[in-house]
């Protein structure tokens, strides 16, 4: 009688144990497996990725996760010009400068909208001009170094003369380097004006540091005229008096864990009606 006893103690502890033990494997499990939401942010929102935007002229082809965005603000010093969308002025109107405040939001997985708004100096006026477009990079977030971007829409520039644009922009990541390039064109609805205006440029950047980059872009502007007599100035196919080049150095700086960027150099622009002047470029972005 005594056996039984005792062995029916022991079987209500055998019993009552393994739940406990079950319980607490449950436990240890919810604790080691990552909570999703904390892994991808408060809200559960895929975090910011693929932005490291270290040029102050080529249109970088990386674009934000969906439903989260890049602001900039841009400032460039150079002479009076009348283009929402070039980097520098074409022709030597004395000194002034553009002010640009931009964003671009990622809408899916390789679709991304763009929206800028510009302010600057034209002839003895301030204008400002609008550029608004969408763009597809079938590449986005892969991991094989190259990213492609295919944009186009409107634009408005400081004449208050509306147009069309459109841009092919790539990059190509190997070790610590970055090469660039940007092929971009447009036709503005005025009277006196090339039939298609074309820029290049071009660019590489390095990673000294984890927090800097250095690197050189190359920007020709109006190749359509190349070639042109420039004393035909005003006629199509030289509305802006040839061909004209500009290469600088471009600094990066990212801070506040990769989501700001700060992107500054000087430049020389050359021209051969106009020669060698100092022109720069300050551009400050912001992902999130």
């Amino acid at each position: 009688m005594a056996r039984g006893v005792v062995l029916a103690a022991v079987l209500v502890v055998l019993l009552g144990a393994a739940p406990a033990r079950a319980q607490g494997a449950d436990v240890a499990d919810t604790a080691e497996a990552p909570d999703p939401a904390e892994a991808s942010g408060e809200d559960g929102a895929e975090a910011p990725s693929d932005l490291a935007r270290p040029w102050l002229y080529n249109d970088d082809p990386t674009i934000p996760a969906p439903l989260h965005a890049v602001v900039h603000l841009a400032n460039t010093y150079s002479g009076n010009d009348r283009s929402t969308s070039r980097a520098y002025a074409s022709e030597d109107g004395g000194p002034g400068g553009k002010i640009a405040l931009g964003a671009q939001v990622g809408l899916a997985d390789m679709f991304a909208v763009d929206v800028a708004g510009v302010l600057g100096g034209f002839g003895a006026e301030v204008g400002g001009g609008v550029m608004t477009g969408a763009r597809l990079a079938p590449f986005a977030g892969a991991e094989h170094g190259f990213r492609l971007a295919i944009a186009s829409g409107y634009l408005l520039d400081l004449d208050r003369k509306s147009g069309v644009y459109g841009r092919v922009a790539a990059s190509y990541d190997f070790g610590p380097a970055r090469l660039a390039t940007t092929l971009h064109g447009e036709h503005v609805f005025r009277g006196v004006a090339d039939p298609l205006d074309v820029y290049l440029t071009a660019g590489v950047s390095a990673k000294l540091a984890p927090a800097f980059r250095l690197g050189a872009e190359y920007i020709a502007q109006d190749l359509e005229e190349a070639g042109a007599d420039e004393d035909e100035e005003g006629e199509a196919g030289a509305a802006e008096g040839g061909v004209h080049q500009f290469v600088g150095l471009t600094g990066s700086v990212v801070l506040l864990d990769e989501a700001l960027h700060i992107d500054f150099g000087p430049a020389l622009a050359l021209s051969y009606a106009v020669g060698v002047r100092p022109v720069g470029r300050l551009d400050v972005s912001y992902a999130f």
